[in-house]
């Protein structure tokens, strides 16, 4: 069985008929080759606006472990992601801002700071106070 099959998993939803409208009106306008693909593109979005910092510097240092390179997670997790507005690549690391303000730089090492805009550091992000 192929990898992609594995980590997908077959769920029915019963829809509004309006709303069955709408996504195969978005399909159409988009170009998806189904239904679903359309659904699961709406959904990823939609998904990706409830991230927090947080969650997306854990999806990153997650794939970090496999990729190695800042910059090619940068590609799957940064990279139109709806809530990063500013991406810089350096030597060693990927740095990137929010919509919020603050800024987090990623090591190849899969260390983490953040800036410290009040004493205008970066700081380890172990040392945030959540």
């Amino acid at each position: 069985m192929s990898k992609d099959k594995e980590a997908t998993l077959r769920r029915v939803y019963v829809l509004p008929q309006e709303l069955v409208d709408r996504i195969v009106q978005f399909q159409k306008e988009k170009g998806y080759p189904s239904e679903v693909e359309a659904v699961r593109k709406l959904l990823d979005e939609a998904l990706l606006y409830r991230d927090s910092p947080d969650t997306i510097i854990k999806r990153f240092t997650s794939r970090l472990t496999t990729l190695k390179m800042p910059s090619e997670v940068s590609k799957d997790v940064l990279v139109g992601h709806p809530l990063v507005t500013k991406i810089s690549f350096l030597s060693n690391a990927v740095q990137f801002k929010v919509s919020s303000g603050e800024e987090y730089r990623i090591y190849d090492t899969g260390k983490v700071q953040y800036y410290n805009s009040f004493a205008e550091t970066w700081t380890d992000y172990d040392d945030f106070p959540f």
